[in-house]
């Protein structure tokens, strides 16, 4: 019976592990305090995007995410880049403070001496999955 457990055990470690993957990611960073800016209101929902294969190389993956422009929150694509070398990536944060006011600060990329520079180029975008139109009235708001 024990023989019969551990062999059970071990399938569904192997089946888990075999089902899991993660995305190689960039070196992580911390938004200081001072990229943070007021916003009205936080960023809806994420949209669903759909993950291409992998260029060959050194590339890491970048969640699609919501950007404060023009007094708007506007999407931005996911992608696959190529990190410059020794950098480091803050994702995008929001923060209340003590009165209430909500702070956004999107996301930015540091070099070795934790400044931000320009954004890496994407190598392969990210593609929103095909979908079917539904009237607002099946939303259920």
């Amino acid at each position: 019976m024990t023989h019969l457990l551990s062999q059970s055990l071990c399938v569904c470690l192997f089946a888990c592990a075999a089902c899991s993957s993660s995305l190689p990611e960039p070196l992580p960073a911390r938004q200081p305090r001072s990229q943070y800016l007021p916003v009205p209101y936080p960023p809806p929902a994420a949209f669903a995007e759909v993950v291409p294969a992998a260029p060959k190389g050194n590339a890491v993956w970048i969640d699609g995410h919501w950007a404060w422009r023009g007094g708007q929150f506007v999407w931005e694509r996911g992608g696959w880049v190529a990190p410059p070398p020794g950098s480091r990536f803050a994702h995008w944060r929001i923060r209340y403070l003590q009165d209430g006011t909500l702070m956004f600060a999107e996301e930015v990329w540091y070099d070795v001496n934790l400044k931000p520079i320009a954004s890496p180029k994407p190598l392969v975008e990210a593609y929103s999955p095909p979908n079917e139109l539904t009237p607002e009235s099946q939303h259920g708001f």
